[in-house]
């Protein structure tokens, strides 16, 4: 009796799976650090051009990643329709991509999309979080149970990227305001999960001060993991006869 599972990926061939071996980590790491990066899509016309240039590049680069993706599996793979039908999630993922560009396109454009771009934005987040959360659930226990240090390095980077979006959401950010960027907003995360507190960004507001409560702890206890597998690689080392 036939596997209902393995008969529903006949499309893999050798080629596929060794592309997903090399691109498959990287593609989900791409693809959940940019869900907080669309959420600034909500404050994009607060942002300075810098900002805004930012946000542009960081849409590209997801778009093309995902679109390369696709079209490499696509042309790898043995029944194209079948594949199609089964990664669903991948070419969700593009389109979503495309969707949240078209807001921010040509100047000749943006009047006619303007009305468009506060609906589509919305339908964009919901996809592509869909999208990822079906990606990680497969992948997601794996990566912990094998690679701990690894996983708490990217959780670290992960939370001082969304951190820092949360602040600029939630603090007054923006051009002529208090604290002027986004790239402030990224300085004062990277100084809270490390514990390091410079000072001269902080949050005023008691969600921005919970926010920072939320990312030092996750940065005490990330860099706590990583001290904790160095301190067990050196003593292993040392025992050895």
């Amino acid at each position: 009796m036939s596997d209902p599972v393995l008969a529903s990926r006949d499309y893999l061939t050798p080629g596929l799976e060794r592309w997903r071996q090399r691109t498959d980590g990287p593609l989900l790491v791409v693809a959940i650090a940019s869900l907080p990066m669309l959420l600034l899509e909500l404050k994009r016309s607060e942002f300075s051009n810098a900002d805004r240039l930012l946000l542009d590049i960081c849409n590209v680069v997801v778009l093309a990643a995902f679109a390369l993706d696709y079209v490499v599996e696509f042309s790898l793979a043995r029944r194209r329709s079948r594949f199609v039908r089964h990664e669903w999630t991948s070419l969700l993922i593009v389109v979503a991509q495309v969707v949240t560009l078209l807001p921010g396109g040509s100047t000749a454009g943006a009047l006619r999309l303007l009305r468009a771009g506060r609906v589509l934005r919305p339908i964009a987040a919901l996809a592509r979080a869909v999208a990822v959360g079906g990606a990680a659930a497969s992948q997601g226990r794996s990566i912990i149970r094998q690679r701990a240090a690894t996983f708490a390095l990217w959780l670290a980077a992960f939370t001082w990227l969304t951190s820092a979006v949360a602040f600029t959401l939630l603090e007054d950010v923006g051009v002529g305001r208090r604290v002027p960027g986004f790239g402030d907003a990224l300085w004062w995360s990277i100084s809270t999960i490390t514990t390091v507190g410079y000072g001269d960004v902080y949050p005023v507001t008691g969600a921005g001060r919970l926010l920072a409560a939320f990312t030092m702890l996750v940065g005490i206890s990330s860099f706590a993991i990583v001290t904790a597998k160095v301190a067990e690689f050196l003593i292993h080392v040392d025992s050895k006869p």
